[in-house]
């Protein structure tokens, strides 16, 4: 576990760069939000993978109720910031979890009724809060830095396990994956740089690059979008060799 009261002295050294972008990350990360949601309508099918939508939903609510930590203990103006961006993001996670729910029956499930797969997806939910309950204790995370790092990172294996299974890029686009890269690349980076030492020793480097290329490659995929259609996959049939 870190000191939170070093690392939040780091921040204060380094308060106009982290804003700047810690900022930029941010606003990557809603226009991937509105990337999927709409590629997601206009496909009818859900455009986050369903463990990151129920990881990113808990994970981030779990901030927005550590209000009394983030404006009481702590009182301190990047928890404050944090807190409120998480409030927005939120909103859009429960736009997917919406999305799952109306069109992940006929996707994932056909033969269930509706009652049965919302039950499905409901107890998910609750398996992931209870899960991330548990892992929270175990990371020494009061600030919320490392589940950040983890939700980043969450996304890419999920995204190219849904491709391959979808053999299309249905729900996805280039706007969307490539902000995603782009949140990830300044998320790290202003962590490597500026968060202080418990975040720039070579385990986090090195898995702030792997998470950020893993990105990288599947903003490439789903860029690479062919018009023929793979074997058995209808219209959006996508080259998935890298």
């Amino acid at each position: 576990m870190y000191d939170p009261n070093i690392v939040l002295a780091s921040i204060d050294q380094n308060r106009w760069n982290i804003l700047a972008l810690c900022g930029f990350a941010m606003l990557c990360n809603y226009t991937y939000f509105v990337a999927a949601i709409r590629q997601g309508f206009r496909d009818r099918v859900y455009p986050v993978p369903i463990f990151c939508s129920l990881f990113w939903l808990v994970g981030d609510a779990s901030m927005v109720l550590s209000y009394n930590l983030c404006f009481k203990v702590y009182n301190h103006w990047y928890l404050k910031l944090f807190w409120g961006a998480l409030c927005i993001t939120v909103v859009f996670e429960l736009i997917f979890l919406y999305m799952i729910l109306r069109f992940g029956r006929e996707e994932m499930r056909p033969a269930l009724s509706r009652l049965q797969f919302n039950s499905l997806i409901g107890g998910g939910l609750v398996v992931s809060a209870t899960v991330w309950a548990f892992t929270k204790e175990g990371l020494g995370d009061p600030l919320f830095i490392k589940y950040f790092d983890l939700a980043v990172m969450a996304g890419p294996p999920f995204y190219a396990a849904l491709l391959m299974r979808r053999g299309s890029t249905k729900g996805t686009n280039s706007l969307g994956t490539w902000a995603y890269t782009l949140m990830a690349a300044s998320w790290y980076g202003a962590t490597t740089l500026w968060f202080g030492a418990p975040f720039n020793s070579s385990t986090f480097i090195v898995f702030y690059v792997v998470s950020t290329a893993s990105a990288a490659a599947v903003a490439i995929t789903v860029g690479r979008r062919s018009t023929p259609a793979l074997a058995g996959t209808g219209a959006y049939g996508i080259n998935l060799d890298l």
